[in-house]
């Protein structure tokens, strides 16, 4: 491992906000596919609100794919053959599976509140249970959440290598933080944000992003001199004053103190959702760029 590897010139425009959209796809959809399994009938609008929000978000990660790579034939050739030995090509067709599954989910909603009139192939959905493409859209999820992490680890760059395994880890608990946050946003804008099973989904993002926070720590510690770029200068202030004191611990402070300052519920689900998605961002864009450093 040298300190002098050439770096892969990633822009963050491009990539880092590929792995941020589609973390956040990918965590809104899991906690969708959860509520699915485990959740009762209360959980029903949450999880509606994260199919909703999954697949329009997953649609914008080719989009992403399509910019870094400069032609769209280059992501099209993606799909044309299968590298079990290539973490890019196995990425693509996990995005591809992950995009399917979101859009049966998202469609199935559609049908269920009727604003699909025309829906041809409705009996298949009531055929085929939600649930199967939950688990397989879950999965890809996961893969897809974790994996953009994982090919950051086995690039040759100090840093990033030298968090291996933790830095696949923080961005599966980032995704779920900023895919429960998105969530939030939506119910928040649609006076959706009260009740039992709405406080349970901002317990789940409580936990999640105490987890993120130990992960951050324990990456910066491995890292050790690799992690100079996150310690001083532009990137740790993205870093620190960004991605954890506005996405994390001004989030945290809000979600236990903020019903003391008088503002409304709304008005505070608003401003958290905000500053988590916002802080899942700089996270992405910071450790990005601090790794082509």
């Amino acid at each position: 491992m040298s300190p002098e590897s050439q770096a892969p010139g990633w822009e963050w425009y491009y990539i880092a906000m590929y792995f941020f959209v589609g973390g956040t796809a990918a965590g809104a959809y899991f906690i969708g596919s959860l509520l699915e399994f485990v959740g009762a009938e209360k959980h029903r609008e949450i999880s509606k609100v994260a199919y909703y929000v999954a697949f329009p978000l997953a649609l914008l990660c080719p989009i992403f794919l399509i910019g870094d790579l400069g032609q769209p034939t280059r992501f099209f050739n993606l799909f044309t053959t299968v590298n079990w030995l290539s973490p890019v090509s196995f990425g693509s067709w996990a995005l591809l599976i992950f995009g399917g599954m979101s859009f049966l989910s998202f469609v199935d909603n559609l049908i269920a509140d009727g604003k699909l009139k025309f829906a041809p192939f409705s009996n298949l959905y009531n055929r085929i249970p939600r649930k199967l493409y939950a688990i397989v859209g879950s999965v890809a999820g996961f893969f897809i959440a974790g994996y953009t992490g994982v090919l950051l680890n086995l690039t040759a760059r100090p840093f990033w290598a030298a968090t291996d395994p933790l830095l696949g880890t923080l961005f599966i608990a980032s995704g779920a933080s900023s895919g429960a946050a998105a969530i939030a946003l939506v119910m928040a804008i649609r006076k959706m944000a009260s009740g039992e099973a709405f406080e349970q989904l901002e317990n789940f993002d409580r936990l999640v992003m105490f987890l993120e926070l130990l992960l951050i720590v324990g990456i910066v510690l491995v890292a050790g001199q690799f992690a100079a770029p996150l310690v001083s200068g532009a990137y740790a202030l993205m870093f620190w004053g960004g991605a954890v004191l506005l996405g994390v611990l001004v989030p945290l402070g809000l979600n236990w103190y903020g019903s003391r300052s008088g503002m409304s519920a709304s008005t505070l689900v608003l401003i958290t959702a905000i500053l988590v998605l916002l802080g899942g961002a700089l996270l992405r864009i910071s450790i990005v760029q601090a790794g082509n450093t």
